[in-house]
């Protein structure tokens, strides 16, 4: 068999609800680095949001959905917004009430309501509200290294990519006019039906861009990759890979364009595909 290049979205596909990643899956990964693939992160959080996996000896990461990547501990690429792009973004979103933050390789620029909507949908039915959503808070601003948006005004830094939500479709009419001709507008089905979640990216950049970046780097035909994702921010990794593969736990709609369908993320669905194509 020819190597493999296995490219893993990170929410919803690697990791569990809890942040977590199976012990199965786990197994899966070094089962198919020991047989001579190679496996990588493929996600749209930043360089600091991937450090909670950087314990699991990943070959490479693709962040900010293409806009920084690394092979081998070597950075090989990276894109930024430009500054008047991202001021015309934020005055857009803040005069139609859409929050918003700012990702950089190695800080979160965040306000603190956006950091409650991020963390409360992880709140079960009956819990103490205030000591358990504290922790939580405190535990995403570890993971993600989040300052306050005040904090990026006083010392601006390159800024890879800019997530929002916001409560209604209509407040995004207008930022999608303004800006569609520079982004891509991006929706996630992640957490809540009772807000809207997404991200805005730059549009000569996403994930199958960078996927097939790797290749060329690594000179590995793009037929001889795999992907794995569960939101509509991995259909150009989906569609660029040679077999793409969609949990079970999946966007409905991303699941027109995948090659298979594996079990959802909690029934380990990385390690029961990965086996189905004997890679372990």
């Amino acid at each position: 068999m020819n190597k493999k290049l296995i490219f893993l979205d990170v929410d919803g596909t690697l990791t569990l609800p809890d942040g977590e990643v199976s012990p199965k899956v786990k197994e899966a990964i070094h089962q198919v680095q020991h047989n001579g693939h190679e496996v990588f992160l493929c996600t749209g959080r930043s360089y600091a949001g991937t450090r909670p996996l950087f314990s699991l000896g990943f070959d490479g990461m693709i962040c900010s959905a293409g806009g920084y990547i690394e092979v081998h501990g070597q950075k090989i690429f990276e894109t930024c917004l430009l500054e008047e792009d991202i001021r015309l973004a934020r005055d857009v979103f803040e005069q139609h009430h859409v929050l918003y933050n700012l990702e950089t390789n190695h800080i979160t620029f965040q306000d603190e309501k956006m950091n409650y909507e991020f963390v409360k949908h992880r709140l079960k039915d009956g819990e103490n509200l205030n000591s358990e959503l504290q922790r939580l808070l405190n535990e995403q601003k570890e993971h993600f290294n989040i300052h306050p948006l005040k904090d990026y005004d006083n010392n601006p830094i390159p800024v890879q990519k800019i997530c929002f939500m916001c409560e209604n479709e209509k407040q995004l009419e207008e930022p999608k006019r303004i800006l569609s001709d520079k982004f891509h507008f991006v929706i996630h089905e992640i957490f809540s039906q009772d807000v809207i979640n997404g991200e805005i990216i730059l549009k000569e950049t996403d994930k199958g861009v960078a996927v097939q970046k790797v290749c060329d780097y690594l000179h590995v035909p793009i037929q001889d990759t795999i992907a794995f994702g569960d939101s509509m921010n991995d259909c150009a990794m989906i569609q660029a890979c040679g077999h793409g593969v969609v949990m079970g736990n999946g966007s409905q709609e991303l699941k027109q364009y995948g090659d298979a369908i594996c079990e959802s993320v909690q029934d380990d669905g990385i390690y029961h595909e990965l086996h189905r194509l004997g890679l372990f």
